[in-house]
């Protein structure tokens, strides 16, 4: 059993990642997890992502407040609760949209294999 506290999680920095502060909680340099990693996300009244594409598949589920997500051609808002996965490939932004912290947590999938 591998387990990362809270308090103990690793920070990290991602280019294009912009008042927020970022953990990671399994997998990378954290545990043995291989192929997924997972980090928490915290962003502060305007904190955003700039738009970008990677060959990772991303799901990310909001804990607490509002953001503002676009992939690919669509935008949603979403609140704690809700979730998105962005597909490999496609470009993802995203933004704290009411003006108070949001918490997150993203679930990356290096490998994603698509099933039709």
């Amino acid at each position: 059993m591998h387990i990362t506290r809270s308090s103990d999680a690793k920070g990290y920095q991602a280019a294009g990642h912009h008042n927020m502060t970022m953990h990671r909680i399994q997998g990378q340099d954290v545990t043995p997890l291989h192929q997924v990693w997972s980090a928490r996300l915290s962003m502060a009244p305007g904190g955003h992502v700039e738009a970008k594409a990677s060959p990772a598949g991303k799901l990310y589920i909001v804990i607490e407040g509002q953001v503002k997500f676009r992939g690919g051609d669509t935008t949603v808002e979403l609140q704690a609760g809700d979730s998105v996965f962005i597909l490999p490939n496609e470009e993802r932004e995203f933004s704290e949209s009411a003006g108070r912290n949001a918490l997150l947590y993203l679930v990356m999938l290096e490998n994603y294999q698509e099933h039709i």
